[in-house]
């Protein structure tokens, strides 16, 4: 059986830490190449990783043993090089977000469909230990119906090179609010009604936003409030789930970006004090008396996302990350924009769900 061939576009944070990694920890996918405009780069990849390397994509896409380019490059790229490389014949991998507009996303996904090439996005949080858990205690429905999500996800220092560039699809709500969407459509999986949102800026000297507040509404009733920050100096809770029969709180962060930096993400461990705490009424008493149970955090797995697409390419799986249900996701991304422009929520007269 034929192991596919991988080349990773850009050697940044996203295709050195993340990206190059994973793969080379995938049994069957190969890391076959690199793309990267500096020499100097190009030089250190070869030694470290022993793979061919390239200036530039095209140089990529021209190579009939590349079966599978992943595109870490800045997010107003990933359309054009993704369409590029899925009419070369390609299947493709773009980092979150998916790209920029919902126009750019049915380009891609008629690209993927005419070229019949396999088209994802590297949704990795899907994975990280405090989502698989809260979708562990929502299946066993500790909490009762849920109807409120809070999801948080604040910093206090400002985008720097292309992510402070508003044109190029910098600003924490499009690059973290891409993950933070996936998860919340991921989890309520019910079709999307509404969507409101406020952004501010001045904070920082750049044309993106310093703080984002969005309001997902859901046909089910839930509604996810999603906030994302370059300018917060203290962090909120990550999490904070209300149900008809009790509550969830999680702090923390998924350790595992901070173990692959490092060098090995075989040593990502939480802390026990960021576990996940359940509050229910305390059975047999007063109304008003809460008992708290405290739930330890599944292990993440970010590596599953490259298991996936392997079992794919090789035994024809199931896609994990569609590319329809990252169109969700830059749906409504695209509508909290137009809601922060216009002051007015965005309502979606056929729900958004894929």
């Amino acid at each position: 059986m034929h192991t596919p061939n991988v080349v990773v576009v850009g050697y940044g944070y996203a295709g050195r830490y993340f990206h190059i990694p994973l793969l080379t920890l995938t049994p069957h996918l190969r890391l076959y190449g690199v793309v990267s405009g500096r020499a100097e780069a190009r030089a250190q990849i070869r030694r470290r990783f022993g793979v061919k390397t390239f200036a530039h994509v095209e140089g990529a896409l021209a190579d009939p043993q590349v079966d599978v380019v992943v595109l870490a490059t800045p997010n107003d790229l990933h359309a054009p090089q993704a369409i590029a490389a899925l009419q070369a014949g390609k299947h493709v991998v773009t980092d979150k977000p998916m790209c920029l507009n919902v126009a750019e996303a049915d380009a891609m996904i008629a690209a993927s469909h005419q070229s019949g090439r396999l088209l994802s996005v590297f949704q990795n949080r899907r994975w990280d230990g405090d989502f698989l858990t809260i979708g562990a205690i929502l299946e066993q429905e500790l909490i009762g119906e849920l109807f409120l999500i809070e999801m948080a996800w604040l910093q206090a220092r400002p985008p720097r090179g292309w992510s402070s560039e508003h044109g190029r699809g910098g600003g924490k709500f499009l690059d973290l609010g891409a993950h933070l969407i996936d998860q919340a459509v991921t989890l309520v999986a019910s079709p999307v009604t509404r969507v409101y949102a406020r952004f501010h800026s001045g904070v920082w000297p750049n044309d993106v936003e310093d703080h984002a507040h969005c309001i997902v509404s859901f046909a089910s009733g839930v509604d996810v409030h999603v906030t994302t920050s370059s300018a917060a100096h203290m962090q909120a809770r990550r999490w904070r789930l209300l149900g008809r029969k009790g509550a969830l709180v999680k702090e923390g962060f998924d350790p595992q970006e901070q173990a692959l930096v490092a060098g090995d993400i075989g040593t990502a461990s939480e802390d026990s004090k960021y576990y996940a705490r359940v509050y229910r009424k305390a059975t047999g008493q007063p109304t008003e008396t809460v008992a708290e149970t405290v739930v330890p955090t599944l292990p993440g797995r970010w590596q599953a996302f490259y298991d996936n697409l392997a079992d794919v390419l090789q035994m024809d799986a199931a896609l994990a990350v569609s590319p329809e249900s990252s169109r969700v996701v830059m749906t409504v991304i695209e509508a909290a924009q137009q809601s922060a422009q216009t002051g007015q929520a965005i309502s979606f007269e056929s729900p958004t769900v894929e």
